[in-house]
């Protein structure tokens, strides 16, 4: 009978000489020091389901690397958020080894001859652990985590092959996750490469015999129109705005941080009550088949997809919603919404610097260029098949994930026996 044996992070760090520290505070590392290009540092926001995301990631220039070198990350290190939300980690690997712990995170380093890196990431993952985290934050506005929380954190651990055998095991399920993610990735871009040609670039079939006129937007084809949103939707609007109260079981009602590129992740929405949701459904604030949903506060655009089905799904009004007519179909107008030269031009629709917003008054008029129907469908032809690929993938992701959300806490309890491990 393998023997588990309980302890905490801080015995462990006593145990190994390891580190369990705070990033630097802003005394030591202010707004200015940030620059365009250089070490990246890691910030809570760029903790992505478990993984360290480098898009809008803050970089310093090398001259600030030596006075923060305590800071420096180490392959193996767990980057852990202290504040907001509860539980938000990511494992460090060589790629991101010497980037930087940043401000609002800590960071954990227990080297690997007690506990398995990976193991930890894992076991730090669980439902259990990281309510018990939040149980002691301090804060009730803005939950904060300090080292003496993370050193108390209890935990269960096995042998060391054990360690690393269920570590391999939940890892096989997050590479399968990731080879779907970068085929969604490859699908979308070839979706958006085909959209360039033929919409930005003007060489979509046949554009050899058809002059380019001048227009509001510059040079179009002729025969192509330049429109504005109110003239291709029967409704924009955005969610509701005032929140119903969560519920533990009901109805999910999605915001932003619960979108990606291809729909939303329901696992992270929060629930309301069946009343509630049936007055938005009233005030037609839930989503519906084909409706072009755009994140509309703050980071803007960043995601913009088309509802595959029905859902009863509600919406807050971080969200807007375009139901197209029958001049644009879905698909076409959630690329062109998407693309780089559409996305620079809607800054004239947004308000606010802290929190930057779309204004819907704005955004109604806001013009696209609209090119004929057959070409549109000729198109969707085409790029429909890679979201719907798209879609296939996301399912099977959420699969997997489930499958994967089952089977960690019956490993990490050691409620699962691994036969043939010593």
């Amino acid at each position: 009978m393998v023997e588990w044996r309980e302890t905490t992070l801080g015995e462990i760090a006593n145990c190994v000489g390891g580190v369990i520290q705070t990033g630097p505070f802003g005394s030591q590392l202010h707004e200015s020091d940030y620059s365009d290009a250089g070490i990246p540092v890691v910030m809570p926001k760029n903790i992505v389901e478990g993984r360290v995301s480098e898009s809008d990631i803050a970089r310093v220039s090398s001259e600030h690397i030596e006075r923060l070198s305590r800071h420096k990350l180490v392959k193996g290190d767990i980057v852990y958020g202290r504040r907001g939300d509860i539980g938000r980690q990511a494992l460090v690997g060589d790629a991101q080894a010497g980037w930087l712990c940043g401000t609002g995170c800590l960071r954990i380093s227990l080297g690997s001859t007690v506990i398995n890196p990976l193991f930890l990431h894992y076991y730090l993952r669980q439902e259990s652990v990281i309510k018990w985290i939040s149980g002691q934050a301090i804060g009730a506005t803005l939950p904060n985590l300090n080292t003496g929380i993370l050193k108390s954190v209890p935990v269960y651990v096995p042998p060391l092959p054990i360690q690393k055998r269920i570590a391999g095991i939940l890892s096989a399920y997050d590479e399968l996750i990731e080879n779907n993610q970068r085929r969604i990735r490859i699908l979308e871009e070839m979706a958006r490469s085909l959209y360039r040609e033929w919409f930005v670039h003007f060489r979509y079939p046949g554009h050899e015999d058809v002059p380019l006129v001048d227009s509001p937007l510059g040079s179009i084809p002729q025969g192509w129109e330049v429109v504005a949103l109110e003239d291709i939707c029967e409704r924009i609007t955005d969610g509701a705005h005032k929140s119903p109260k969560s519920v533990e079981s009901g109805l999910p009602m999605a915001s932003v941080k619960d979108m990606h590129d291809f729909g939303f992740d329901l696992s992270t929405c929060r629930h309301i009550s069946e009343d509630d949701y049936i007055e938005l459904d009233r005030q037609d604030s839930v989503v519906k088949e084909n409706d072009v949903l755009v994140a509309k506060d703050g980071s803007y655009l960043k995601h913009t997809f088309v509802v595959e089905k029905d859902m009863k799904v509600a919406l807050l009004s971080s969200i807007a919603m375009l139901r197209p007519n029958e001049k644009v179909l879905p698909h076409f107008l959630a690329v062109c919404l998407r693309s780089e030269a559409v996305k620079g031009r809607m800054k004239q629709c947004v308000s606010g610097v802290a929190v930057p917003r779309i204004i819907l008054k704005d955004f109604r008029k806001f013009q696209v260029v609209l090119p004929p129907n057959d070409l549109q469908v000729k198109w969707n032809a085409l790029a429909g098949e890679s979201v719907k690929m798209s879609w296939n993938l996301i399912a099977q992701n959420q699969s997997i994930k489930t499958q994967r959300d089952l089977l960690l806490p019956k490993l990490l309890s050691g409620q699962v026996a691994l036969e043939g491990v010593e």
